[in-house]
């Protein structure tokens, strides 16, 4: 699988690896490119004078898993029988044939075998019953494909296992780099696969990346206020992948003394031709692997970087590093555990006739109809199998099935890319023109709002709408991975309406530091051991918020919504508000109210950390203790809800007030070398253990210019339940909250 950034040359790369020739006007790919079917891994594919993909035998091209694995099974049991049958079969020769068999001999043999080759279930060999022989042995038609393909080998003289070098296929999948189809990607990252992180050397790993481009109604849209540098769009694949890990069950493959974590990741390096500052691109590509190698994710990271020009591809100078990965993936490959393992020959023949489905228009099934081809035309009936290869194939992203619920285990997807292209037709907006004033409306509250109607949806997906249930069962799949979340109406005449994520804008993080430090309680941040909000988080974790105190904590007015912003207003006090922040490795909860503002003296002990019994106000601390229980049953419900969050650790703190005043560091950042930094994964924080642990003060030595290095944990009082804190009872909570408070509190 290729992952990176948009315009990087996941591409270019996926045509070097296939010996295809350069072209420097390559489209960007739109949504997941997956393709060739099987094209052979070979480590001499890229050699001059050596066969490549392009001019490879019509044979070994059009060669098909189940055809060619069901010849290679027959010949093995051929050659596997008594010296008085291979006389038999063979005349006098014993390995090699005088005359090729034809078709009515292949089929006699066949049949005579129907005991040792017919029936393997549950990876065990299961004799055909004496009742059903006779009728096996005078019904049995070979394929001629089948029967073609085991006449090459017995002219070949060919007794290899599956498994050989050149035995290996590959699938490519190609995912876009764009950030419209970003949400859509989680739908298909597997663990059963080798993953290929694309990095353009053109660009500086720690500027900006280049701005967000949305499709407007009119014209383009340029959202700048993301942030992200090149560097955070590699940690966000990287977590990525981490995150379909199985957690429970580490495995790893080993490639000499070096272990890699399962699934493997190759950071390749592309554009080696033009890298940035005209540097040397094996140095630039060796710093790019030593910032990933800092980071949590760092087991699943390849121990070697690739650098790679796409330019040469198909040319008499071919880029030797593209042999180098191939030799390397096709090492690592070998010791994957699905590599490893034996697997019914009629699983094949299943995937072949999907496959012909997909090639003839089908885009998906129903479960029942699935059953029936496995049963009458794979020889599948028993329940147990069939669901064990059901998960086979969607591990390996062959077919897609989601059995999570009564609606999604009803629905069998064949064909990716439509799923992708149904999917962002309504996560993005449709340029006009429009039918009419109303179809207008309902596209410009999406694009400005990031709210999508039920009937524009219905729109959009008229073809579906005589099929219920499957257009049913594909909303759920966009909830269940948070493409959309249902959201409340106030308005009854609009209907059913959902939140889109992917179309909120971002807002300046300058303007939302400026707020939230003018808040009296300090922040509390949600920190996550992967460096990176997992994605898809934020947006679900504030519509659990206002589902939460929909109706009695929250105002009747809607939330403040932004890509990496909410503000939901308190309906007991519309002056105080609760925040939500996300930044790339945090998430930051502040309680913040409007009309009291602390007089100089308090900012002057907030800033110098000297109060330790501070004092607050009743209706603050009553609202950031409300919010703060119900924080944590969020993020447990959320974990087990979402299976991609099952692996999601975190922690909740607070920034250090020594060393991190005005929230920047006090000291040198060594990672991104220089003073006073202000990135939220470089400040200090203070856990939970490490306040609920102490008694009046902890200390900060990070900064040797301190005057003052005691942290006094009282000041967090109103998010963690200090040691000998007066506890505050939910009843008195209860009646700050809904008297709107007007009381101040001594934390003690």
């Amino acid at each position: 699988m290729l992952i990176g950034q948009d315009r990087s040359g996941k591409t270019s790369l996926k045509n070097s690896l296939m010996g295809k020739p350069f072209n420097p006007d390559e489209d960007s790919t739109v949504g997941i490119d997956v393709g060739p079917s099987h094209f052979k891994v070979s480590t001499e594919m890229c050699i001059p004078g050596k066969n490549t993909v392009n001019n490879q035998t019509a044979n070994d091209l059009e060669v098909l898993s189940f055809e060619d694995h069901m010849a290679r099974l027959f010949v093995k049991n051929l050659k596997e029988k008594e010296e008085g049958t291979k006389a038999t079969l063979y005349g006098k020769s014993e390995s090699k044939m005088e005359k090729p068999l034809n078709e009515a001999q292949i089929a006699s043999s066949v049949a005579s075998q129907s005991e040792r080759v017919s029936v393997q279930q549950s990876g065990a060999h299961t004799p055909a019953r004496k009742e059903e022989k006779h009728s096996l042995k005078a019904s049995v038609k070979i394929p001629h494909e089948v029967a073609e393909r085991i006449k090459h080998l017995l002219r070949e003289g060919e007794n290899e296992t599956v498994g050989d070098d050149v035995e290996t296929y590959s699938v490519v999948w190609d995912f876009a780099g764009q950030p419209v189809y970003y949400a859509t990607h989680p739908l298909f990252l597997t663990q059963k696969a080798i993953y290929l992180l694309v990095f353009d050397l053109s660009r500086d790993l720690h500027e900006r990346a280049k701005p967000i481009i949305k499709q407007g109604m009119h014209s383009k849209i340029l959202d700048n206020h993301d942030g992200k540098t090149n560097l955070d769009y590699l940690d966000f694949w990287m977590t990525w992948v981490a995150s379909v890990a199985n957690q429970d069950e580490k495995q790893r493959v080993r490639f000499g003394q070096s272990p890699v974590n399962i699934p493997p990741v190759f950071l390749i390096c592309t554009h080696a031709d033009d890298p940035c500052g005209e540097a040397d691109p094996f140095v630039l590509a060796r710093e790019v692997f030593g910032s990933l190698q800092t980071k949590p994710y760092k087991d699943h990271l390849y121990k070697d970087v690739f650098v790679v020009d796409n330019t040469k591809s198909g040319s008499k100078l071919e880029c030797l590093e593209i042999k180098r990965v191939w030799e390397n993936v096709l090492a690592v490959a070998k010791e994957l555990p699905q590599m490893n393992k034996d697997y019914p020959i009629k699983w094949l023949r299943f995937e072949k006739v999907l496959q012909i489905m997909v090639k003839d228009g089908k885009k998906w099934i129903s479960l029942e109809d699935t059953k029936t081809i496995a049963s009458k035309l794979c020889n599948i009936d028993n329940d147990w199998e069939f669901t064990t290869m059901m998960n086979f194939l969607h591990d390996q992203r062959i077919l897609i099935h989601f059995d999570n619920s009564p609606l999604l285990n009803n629905m069998v997807i064949l064909d990716p890319q439509w799923l992708v292209q149904l999917f962002t037709s309504v996560i993005s907006v449709k340029p006009g023109p429009y039918d009419g004033e109303e179809e207008r409306e309902l596209w410009s509250k999406l694009q400005t709002e990031g709210i999508l109607e039920y009937k524009l949806l219905e729109q959009v997906w008229v073809p579906l709408l005589i099929q219920k249930e499957i257009f049913q069962s594909l909303l759920e799949i966009m909830e269940k991975f948070s493409l959309l979340c249902p959201w409340p109406s106030s308005d009854a005449s609009c209907g059913k309406q959902y939140l889109v994520p992917s179309m909120l804008m971002w807002h300046p993080l300058k303007n939302i530091h400026k707020l939230v430090a003018s808040a009296r309680i300090p922040s509390l941040f949600i920190k996550f051991e992967s460096g990176q909000v997992p994605p898809g988080f934020f947006p679900r974790l504030v519509l659990q918020f206002f589902q939460w105190g929909q109706d009695e904590f929250w105002s009747t007015d809607n939330p403040l919504l932004h890509a990496n912003f909410a503000r939901f207003y308190t309906s007991a006090d519309d002056d105080c508000s609760v925040i939500l922040v996300c930044y790339l490795s945090c998430i930051e909860v502040a309680v913040h109210r409007g009309n009291l503002r602390a007089n100089p003296t308090e900012c002057l002990q907030s800033e110098m950390n000297l109060s330790a019994a501070p004092n607050y106000d009743g209706f603050e601390v009553a609202c950031a203790r409300a919010v703060r229980r119900q924080l944590g049953l969020m993020l447990e419900c959320m974990r087990k809800e979402f299976f991609w969050f099952k692996n999601m650790k975190y922690k909740l703190g607070v920034i250090c007030s020594v060393c991190c005043q005005e929230r920047k560091a006090s000291y040198y950042c060594k990672h991104h070398k220089q003073w006073s930094c202000e990135k939220e994964e470089c400040l200090h924080f203070l856990f939970e253990s490490d306040l609920c642990g102490a008694k009046e003060f902890i200390r900060c030595r990070r900064c040797c210019t301190a005057e003052n290095d005691k942290v006094h944990v009282k000041r967090f009082a109103p998010w963690f339940k200090i040691s000998n804190e007066q506890p505050v009872t939910d009843e008195s909570e209860q009646r700050l909250l809904a008297s709107g408070g007007g009381k101040t509190v001594t934390v003690r």
